[in-house]
This record gives structure tokens, sequence and C-alpha cells, in this order.
């Protein structure tokens, strides 16, 4: 199986997080050369839930049976920067014969959406 591997630490990037937010966060952007059908929108829908709700060290499945493809999200810590809540969850999934795994530091602005933030 051949391996592809994101470790995603961005810059200064910014992104509204909507549903627009939880694609570019948990999906169209690191895996897009990959992801099929309904994969991001089943990503992005549990990978919103956990980072508003889940404790950390919570792992969540994921799984599309219309294209086969599954993987795991976890929510590996959470933590403070520049005064603002932020966590690192992270992504990974089979994908018929690749695998990937990415890590997504992310940070609530005041707004309350979530950002990719810079480490």
């Amino acid at each position: 199986m051949r391996s592809i591997r994101f470790l995603v630490l961005a810059g200064a990037l910014v992104f509204p997080m909507q549903s627009a937010e939880a694609q570019l966060l948990f999906g169209s952007r690191l895996g897009e050369a990959h992801y099929q059908g309904d994969d991001t929108r089943i990503i992005s829908q549990i990978g919103a839930d956990m980072l508003r709700n889940a404790p950390d060290g919570e792992t969540r499945s994921w799984s599309n049976p219309q294209t086969g493809h599954h993987g795991e999200i976890t929510v590996i810590r959470s933590y403070r920067m520049k005064n603002m809540p932020c966590r690192d969850a992270r992504v990974n999934g089979v994908l018929g014969a690749n695998s990937i795994s990415y890590v997504l530091p992310v940070c609530q602005i005041a707004d309350g959406t979530w950002k990719i933030a810079a480490h």
C-alpha cells in the first residue's frame, strides 16, 4: 500500500469555518487528490463536531460506504495560543491503495470560527 503523509503546519492561513471551513480544514485541500464522493463532507461533519465537543484523546471513525474509504479523526490536544483556545487534530484515512495522515493545528477566534494556526 502506497503511503502519503501530510503534516500541516500552516503559517498565517485563515479560512472562515462554516461548512466551507470544515471542508478546508478536514479534507478538500489536503486529500483532494484522493478523496472521492462524499468523503470530504463526512470527514468535515465529524471533524467540526469534534472540535466543538470532543475531549482530548477522543477518536472517532469515519467511513464512506459509497467509496469504501474510511479512517479516524483524533483530537490530540487542547491548548491556548495568543489567548485563543486551540486544538490539534489528526486525520487518518485509507483511500483505496493509499493511506493519508495529517495533523491540523486550529484555533478558535472571537466569532467562534476555527482557523488553521501557525505554531
